[in-house]
């Protein structure tokens, strides 16, 4: 045990210093002397325990105390030297370098201590047995973990802690032959009864002479972990289900550039395994500029913590596909990361083709519509001019022939007016429930001679057909403007297949045939084997005026027409062809509910008398105004002319005699067609009402309160067609 011995005077300085226990504190002998022990120490203190210690011997006592200096531990032992005299004239001091025992003695102390901590407040229920089972010694937490007081527990026996006795014995078994088990699955029982998933890891206590005394132990309660685990398991089953399920692509990456995550989309699309997609980095499924943009984005993504791009997905074969590609940051387990989706462009931008195509189509329909809408006054202007004028010639005047040509240009104008209202779904129909087999039934004997010998008609109609709402003689004219479409793709003959059929369209469907809707449709395919189309005629072929045909031979308005009824009768069409391949149009009509409706009422073409009464004539284009006014003036009737609805209105008030029929136009400006007859009906209940226009829009064609057949007169007319309708409407 290293020792030193010093000395001081009565001004507490070093007057001698020596021992081996001088370097362990960094000392030679004699080095302090001459320092006092404020200086040594670097202190100012007085009641500093050496100095005060000293400063007591200076006072005639012996001082002992224990004193850690320069990481060592002394025993200290001052007392006071005198001179011959016998005065006081220092102190003299030994010291004993007490650190390893010291260090010894705490470090079993610790070690007791430390073992009770643990043992006390260890979170896992901790024993020992007797080979019998008797519990010796129990921490609190298998109190806690059984529900018994001290005292019970240490009545008890362990084979009461097991829910079934018959797993103590297992236990001992096993621990016997291997000496220790662990994590031994076990189901335990507190006090209360209540079951508990324990892991039990335990050893044997064996004597001196090799004898088993008993076990020591530690049980774990796992019974919430497996809980946990089985929500975990289905969580993450969930998790893989949904990530699975998602359209498109799905990533998760650090930002080292880990894959963390993917969908199996990823692994179908590239090529790649999943063993080998965990160790690619994301920009490896990217080539030239678009691995740059990748680069960016995903720095945009850790900076901002949002980002999008769009580029080519290269797989494995080398096959590039269009993607948008988005990334959010989140933060896992404290690292930063990147999530994301993403799209497949060549979907997406083959819907904005049809969105725009869709556009443009309804942009020539309202172009077409208006046009057909002036033309039509024009027509039933020069129409019903001609035939006034015809009713004047003789059958042998030479001007006959002109005018009578003049008559059959009109009229070929009214038929192709008809088409672009068909097309621009601004046309009259008479909708009801109808079956598309009977449209088709009723044009077969037809198309047979329309299409001739060489081509072969078959039709494949569905017994169980669902009925649909459409006007039948235009499903007519669309099924003869297909044949005559089909017959001629196929010069040299072929066949013209005609098919009916059920069908639900679903979310699927619908997303990649903008813009039908989900739901119940009937559809008539029809289908031909001749010269197909490229792309870029199939793009174009609804286009008013479009045709692939020669000069004068067809005015490119048979398919307009078709798209403009089916259109207008609620549905949706498609053309599916290739050159070389033949051509199948597809045509969606939604289901309807209820029974078949019954046919327009027709014409009876009865000759109309002439007549007397009043008839109020509204028209807001004065050449049509005129007209109707000279021909009804001309059969005898009185005619009150207005320019528009507010000047019918003032004059149906000012008026002193009756007025027997309103004739008035549908499409006006500030007051429709409509709305004037519902106020005058107010002021003249017993008022008829006869309608006329080149068209109307479906709000005042479906709400059934304007008859087609019996109040309805369709532009452009004729003298003769006008007449007979108003004296048809007044003779009621």
């Amino acid at each position: 045990m290293p020792g030193l011995v010093w000395t001081v005077d009565r001004g507490l300085r070093f007057t001698s210093s020596t021992g081996a226990g001088l370097r362990a504190i960094g000392l030679e002998p004699g080095q302090v002397v001459g320092r006092t022990l404020y200086e040594y120490f670097d202190t100012t203190d007085p009641n500093f325990l050496p100095i005060e210690s000293h400063r007591r011997a200076l006072e005639g006592e012996e001082v002992t105390y224990e004193f850690a200096w320069a990481d060592r531990q002394f025993q200290v032992h001052v007392e006071p030297f005198r001179d011959e005299q016998g005065a006081i004239a220092g102190a003299i001091g030994i010291a004993f370098d007490t650190t390893d025992a010291h260090r010894t003695m705490e470090a079993l102390r610790e070690s007791e201590r430390r073992y009770r901590r643990l043992f006390e407040s260890s979170r896992d229920a901790i024993y020992l047995s007797t080979v019998e089972g008797d519990l010796i010694e129990f921490n609190q937490s298998m109190l806690e973990l059984f529900g018994y007081t001290r005292e019970e527990m240490g009545e008890l026996n362990a084979e009461a802690l097991y829910a079934d006795p018959g797993d103590r014995r297992k236990f001992q078994e096993k621990i016997s032959r291997d000496g220790s088990v662990t994590d031994y699955e076990v189901k335990l029982v507190t006090k209360k009864g209540t079951i508990m998933d324990c892991l039990l890891t335990s050893s044997v206590q064996r004597a001196e002479d090799g004898s088993l005394t008993g076990y020591q132990g530690i049980i774990r309660n796992v019974t919430r972990r497996k809980r946990s685990e089985v929500v975990l398991r289905q969580e993450k089953e969930f998790s893989d289900a949904a990530i699975g399920s998602l359209p498109g692509l799905f990533y998760l990456f650090d930002d080292e550039g880990n894959l963390l995550r993917w969908n199996r989309n990823i692994e179908h699309i590239s090529g790649f395994t999943s063993e080998e997609i965990a160790t690619m980095n994301p920009l490896d499924f990217f080539e030239g500029e678009d691995r740059r943009l990748l680069r960016q984005a995903a720095e945009k993504v850790l900076t901002w913590g949002y980002s999008s791009v769009e580029a080519d997905f290269v797989s494995r074969d080398g096959t590039h596909t269009p993607y948008l590609f988005t990334g959010k940051l989140v933060t896992l387990d404290g690292k930063r990361c990147v999530v994301g989706t993403a799209i497949d462009m060549v979907e997406r931008r083959r819907l904005e083709l049809q969105l725009r195509q869709s556009q443009k189509m309804e942009a020539v329909g309202q172009l077409a519509g208006g046009v057909a809408h002036d033309f039509n006054n024009v027509l039933t202007v020069i129409l019903s001019n001609t035939e006034l004028l015809l009713r004047g010639l003789g059958p042998e005047d030479p001007r006959r022939e002109e005018v009578e040509d003049i008559r059959g240009a009109a009229q070929r104008a009214a038929a192709l007016t008809r088409q672009l209202l068909a097309f621009s779904r601004k046309q009259v129909l008479k909708p009801r429930v109808m079956n598309l087999n009977d449209a088709v039934s009723n044009v077969e004997k037809m198309l047979g001679r329309l299409i001739g010998e060489d081509i072969e008609l078959v039709t494949l109609l569905d017994a169980d057909l669902w009925s649909t709402e459409a006007d039948p003689g235009q499903i007519e004219q669309i099924i003869m403007n297909l044949a005559v479409n089909a017959r001629d793709a196929m010069p040299e003959g072929g066949r013209l297949a005609l098919e009916t059929g059920n069908v639900v369209i679903d979310e699927r469907f619908a997303r990649s045939h903008y813009p039908i809707v989900p739901g119940d449709y009937t559809v008539l395919v029809v289908s031909d084997t001749g010269e197909g189309m490229d792309p870029e005629t199939r793009s174009r072929i609804f286009e008013p005026f479009f045709t692939t045909k020669q000069m004068g031979h067809g005015t490119g308005l048979g398919l307009s027409t078709v798209y403009g009824i089916v259109k207008q009768s609620g549905g949706y069409i498609w053309a599916y062809s290739e050159p070389g391949q033949g051509t199948t149009f597809k045509l969606y009509f939604p289901r309807a509910e209820g029974g078949l409706g019954q046919h327009e009422r027709k014409s009876e073409g009865v000759e109309a008398d002439s007549g007397h009464e009043t008839v109020l004539l509204v028209e807001d284009e004065e050449s049509v105004r005129t007209l109707a006014r000279r021909i009804l003036a001309d059969e005898g009737y009185n005619v009150i002319e207005a320019e528009d609805a507010v000047a019918a209105i003032k004059m149906s008030r000012t008026h002193r005699g009756p007025i027997d029929l309103l004739l008035t136009d549908l499409v006006m400006p500030e007051l429709s067609g409509r709305e004037l007859a519902d106020r005058l009906e107010r002021l003249r209940p017993d008022i008829r009402m006869l309608f006329m226009s080149g068209y109307t829009d479906h709000a005042v064609l479906r709400d059934g309160s304007i008859d087609l057949d019996g109040n309805f007169l369709q532009k452009p007319f004729t003298p003769e067609s006008l007449v007979r309708k108003v004296r048809e409407v007044l003779d009621r």
